[in-house]
């Protein structure tokens, strides 16, 4: 079977993330990257992310691999297939619709824009483009995840009563030119990291009638910490706290805790085992959950997808363009002290 060959554009920390991803799949060959920094082209990735003590990160070896400071010299290189790109988000929308629009297939880090009207655009042009499209929203694919919306869509352990997620961090302050740090290029927390509960919410129990939200500002300029109900109707508690306004050393946490009629489910990337169920029954019981993360997981499945022949499902554009609807509407929520009434 031929490798999809994949050019990869942006070599921050997602950047880095979905390069290991393609260089670790048998169905993929990385044959091209693009970045504004010549030592990221060199190889010394010691900077990226923070992972400056990490001692593979000084020397990656990109031999055989084009180089490339502009992404549109990578976008309309014949032999780059896929383009995936992680650049911040202010940049997805033109890169993203210049990569379609040249006949590639595109993988996009989330957010898919910094706008649902942006969201939109890229979306029309993706309905028309000869390529496949997918947004990495990772957390559809975390095994912790996918073993939750199982069991949500069977029923194992009756309905949902209750279900409360978590994501909580440091900000981000290694971001290039500290992008991340000012919401008018990141969205904020809101948008670059609560979305990720926020889309998987959407996923798993469909639209909400209304979100009611509270927020503060962070760092950002933006709503950076936010805690949002979202409204299902009568007898179910739906809500999502996210944000980056934490202290110190405070490490990073994604978590859930889910009331069935019949068992609590809770997870939490703090704890080990990170997911557990306690059944009605008195039972403690510790779930096999798939191996892999989120990254590696939503890679091999658009790689499938490409090679099959196959539009992604389990993600689409109008999914990632309606999780940016979603969190615009919690983000008026929180500045405007009221709910807000869903209409997708």
């Amino acid at each position: 079977m031929a490798k999809v060959k994949v050019g990869c554009i942006g070599l921050g920390f997602m950047g880095k993330m979905h390069f290991g991803c393609y260089r670790e799949n048998s169905k993929s060959e990385v044959v091209a990257i693009a970045d504004v920094d010549d030592a990221k082209l060199s190889g010394d990735w010691s900077k990226i992310g923070g992972n400056i003590d990490d001692p593979s990160a000084a020397n990656v070896d990109l031999s055989g691999i084009k180089k490339y400071k502009e992404a549109s010299e990578l976008i309309n290189d014949p032999d780059v297939e896929l383009v995936d790109i992680t650049l911040p988000t202010f940049q997805h929308t033109d890169y993203t619709i210049e990569a379609l629009q040249a006949g590639k297939h595109v993988m996009v880090e989330k957010p898919m824009a910094l706008t649902v009207a942006e969201a939109d655009k890229i979306a029309d042009v993706a309905r028309k483009a000869k390529g496949k499209f997918m947004i990495g929203q990772c957390i559809r694919f975390w095994p912790e995840y996918e073993w939750l919306a199982q069991i949500i869509k069977g029923r194992k352990y009756g309905r949902v009563k209750s279900a409360i997620f978590r994501r909580r961090t440091v900000a981000p302050t290694w971001g290039w030119q500290n992008w991340l740090m000012n919401s008018k290029r990141s969205g904020g927390a809101v948008l670059d990291l609560h979305i990720h509960d926020t889309d998987f919410v959407n996923y798993v129990f469909k639209t909400p009638k209304k979100v009611e939200s509270a927020g503060v500002t962070g760092p950002s300029g933006g709503i950076d910490h936010i805690v949002t109900n979202y409204d299902y109707g009568k007898n179910m508690l739906v809500s999502a706290e996210g944000g980056w306004t934490f202290h110190g050393a405070y490490p990073f946490e994604m978590a859930y805790t889910v009331i069935f009629d019949k068992a609590t489910a809770e997870f939490s990337t703090s704890k080990d085992p990170t997911l557990q169920v306690y059944t009605s029954g008195g039972k403690l019981e510790t779930p096999k959950i798939e191996p892999g993360d989120g990254y590696q997981r939503e890679i091999d499945y658009f790689l499938t997808c490409i090679v099959k022949k196959q539009r992604p499902k389990t993600v689409t554009a109008k999914d990632a363009r309606n999780a940016i609807y979603l969190v615009k509407a919690e983000e008026r929520s929180a500045r405007d002290h009221r709910n807000v009434a869903i209409s997708i």
